[in-house]
């Protein structure tokens, strides 16, 4: 879990000028609510800073250390510390403290804090409370919002609810989905925002993209992978995943592609839930005829095309969806990604409870996935079993203790 944050000095806690004291304050605030949760606030700047009164000056670590006690404070150039935007710049800083880059988040906003963000494989915090510097990393308005983000969704999970790792097989779920069952009444309210999220646009993306990234950076899974891929909807006019931007800023800060456009949808595929009203059931043939790989994907959302196709050569893609019911969305994806010379990694922000994952149990006939396919419905599968893949039965419970924390979140009296 989380065990430190890396703050740029420049244009996060001082600017050239005049000191808007208030903010300075608020920002204090936040370097100490991040010390009384065991989460070390330290320093970088490629120069030192001084602090100029109408009287008097101080350096800027003495006025830090003034508020916060002893600091960890590194000055390129000076003991041993290279300079930003090196990826050497960053990995010091983890050396010495002992830190793995997955406990590791870097806040600042400058071009030179995105590169050496990217350049150290760290999750990029671009806060935006002095200037909006540059489009990338995941935007934070202001410190309150970043002390939330830390709390609920850095510090909140710290585990997968579903977890499914058979041979080449990996599925991944934060918690489970349900808006009946009395067993989980405390998934209820989660579940709803999630689907009203994903089906209809009317929930909080903003919450449900930083979550899915957070637990995708913290978890480590993102470095087993190479690309980050949509499973799209069920039309071929259907709108691009409500987290988009989300998995995009997370391709961009940890250098593993978005493709947006990888997983096409060339016809329209009957919804589950709308074949069970009906009284009929829907298999893993729905999804298969209904979707192809893109040989030319862009990179990035409003990216350039590649002129090959990227997923070869055992290349590994992350797999996004919303909600997984049976796994026919990604058993379809793998089955693709597969035909491409690729492997599919599974993750969805929720798992249909009582459901069976039901897994392709073999290998198609060699197939071409950049073109329509016609399979047929007797698609030989396997089932694996929903409740001994729980991983986490304290999930349910906490996923709805950050949700509600998250949009009621309030400094501690205390601070």
């Amino acid at each position: 879990m989380l065990k430190g944050v890396i703050f740029s000095l420049h244009e996060v806690l001082v600017r050239e000028g005049t000191i808007n004291v208030p903010l300075l304050q608020e920002t204090l605030r936040l370097l100490r609510y991040l010390k009384a949760r065991g989460v070390e606030p330290v320093f970088i700047s490629n120069h030192d800073w001084t602090v100029t009164g109408p009287s008097t000056s101080k350096p800027f670590r003495t006025l830090l250390e003034e508020n916060l006690g002893p600091v960890s404070y590194y000055i390129g150039g000076q003991n041993g510390m290279p300079y930003k935007p090196r990826a050497n710049s960053t990995a010091h800083i983890l050396s010495e403290k002992g830190w793995q880059r997955r406990e590791v988040l870097y806040v600042g906003t400058t071009n030179d804090d995105m590169k050496t963000a990217a350049n150290g494989n760290l999750l990029f915090v671009n806060v935006m409370w002095h200037s909006a510097a540059n489009p990338y990393g995941f935007q934070f308005d202001s410190p309150l919002d970043v002390a939330r983000f830390v709390d609920c969704l850095c510090l909140g999970l710290d585990s997968w609810f579903w977890t499914l790792e058979q041979a080449d097989l990996g599925v991944y779920a934060l918690a489970p989905f349900t808006t009946l069952s009395p067993k989980y009444a405390q998934a209820h309210a989660y579940s709803e925002s999630a689907r009203a999220t994903s089906k209809h646009g009317m929930g909080d993306a903003n919450f449900w993209g930083r979550l899915l990234a957070a637990r995708i950076y913290f978890s480590g899974l993102v470095d087993e992978i190479d690309y980050i891929a949509a499973y799209p909807g069920h039309s071929p006019t259907s709108d691009a995943t409500v987290i988009s931007d989300a998995l995009n800023i997370l391709g961009q800060s940890l250098r593993k592609s978005y493709l947006p456009d990888l997983i096409l949808r060339h016809a329209k595929a009957v919804k589950s839930q709308t074949a069970r009203i009906s009284g009929k059931s829907v298999g893993l043939d729905n999804q298969l005829n209904t979707i192809r790989l893109n040989p030319t994907p862009v990179r990035g959302v409003n990216g350039r095309p590649y002129k090959a196709p990227p997923t070869r050569n055992g290349k590994r893609v992350l797999v996004v969806d919303d909600i997984c019911t049976e796994g026919n969305s990604f058993e379809a994806a793998r089955a693709y990604l597969k035909a491409a010379g690729a492997q599919a990694v599974c993750v969805s922000w929720l798992k249909t409870i009582n459901t069976d994952y039901r897994a392709v149990s073999h290998g198609f006939e060699p197939f071409d996935p950049y073109i329509e396919q016609n399979f047929s419905n007797s698609i030989s599968t396997v089932d694996y079993s929903y409740s001994r893949a729980i991983s986490s039965h304290a999930a349910p419970t906490d996923l709805a203790d950050v949700y509600n924390r998250y949009f009621n979140w309030a400094w501690p009296r205390d601070l």
